[in-house]
């Protein structure tokens, strides 16, 4: 099963053996594969982390800090457990850049032809619609949250959410037909809030990482 990981610098896709990226940097697009290692993930996780503008960074550190000073001082203003909803919903507030690889990422998916650069036309025509995306898991977790605050403390509610989380990503043909709301409304998030229209480099570099996995995968496996 290959799965897609869109950053602020390009594009992840892997697998459990293999993971590819392609990504920009000062103009570039460098692209390169590994393994799987727990060194492998480090570095992803890296880039996930601190590809974001500067100014996210900033904000995500303040709010590092207010939560130690919350929690050591066993009080704050605001309650830190709020930091939890943010952090599930950070879709919502993705940077342009990465909702643009986020939405490029998408097309390659969409695309049903060989996914190479001489095709880059028409997979800038593929639905920007992901059916496996992550936004399926951040509705649920916010109709749950939403539903439940109204009369649960706020940790129960966070919860209720993350209970939604996990029973889509173990049964989400289930959840599709019991709550067919949920899909289209994840659907409408993809495709006016998580992502963005990409640019020609921005799908140059998904499919330049998705090329890389499969050539990564007859290579290294």
């Amino acid at each position: 099963m290959i799965m897609g990981i869109s950053f602020g610098r390009g594009v992840f896709f892997h697998n459990r053996e293999i993971l590819a990226c392609a990504e920009i940097k000062r103009g570039v697009i460098h692209v390169w594969a590994e393994k799987m290692t727990i060194w492998t993930l480090l570095k992803m996780w890296h880039r996930i982390l601190f590809a974001h503008p500067w100014y996210y960074n900033v904000f995500h550190l303040l709010l590092l800090l207010y939560v130690s000073y919350a929690v050591w001082q066993g009080h704050g203003p605001v309650d830190p457990t709020w930091v939890l909803v943010y952090m599930a919903g950070f879709h919502f507030v993705f940077p342009k850049r990465l909702k643009r690889f986020h939405g490029a990422e998408h097309k390659v998916f969409s695309y049903p032809g060989e996914k190479k650069l001489e095709a880059l036309a028409e997979i800038q025509q593929a639905s920007i619609v992901n059916e496996g995306c992550s936004t399926n898991m951040v509705t649920c977790f916010f109709l749950a949250f939403l539903l439940t605050i109204w009369f649960l403390p706020l940790d129960w509610s966070i919860g209720a959410g993350a209970v939604a989380m996990l029973a889509w990503i173990a049964g989400d043909k289930y959840l599709r037909r019991a709550l067919p709301f949920i899909f289209p409304l994840s659907a409408f998030l993809q495709k006016h809030v998580t992502t963005k229209e990409p640019q020609r480099m921005h799908l140059e570099t998904a499919i330049r990482s998705y090329q890389m996995f499969v050539s990564s995968c007859q290579r290294l496996a």
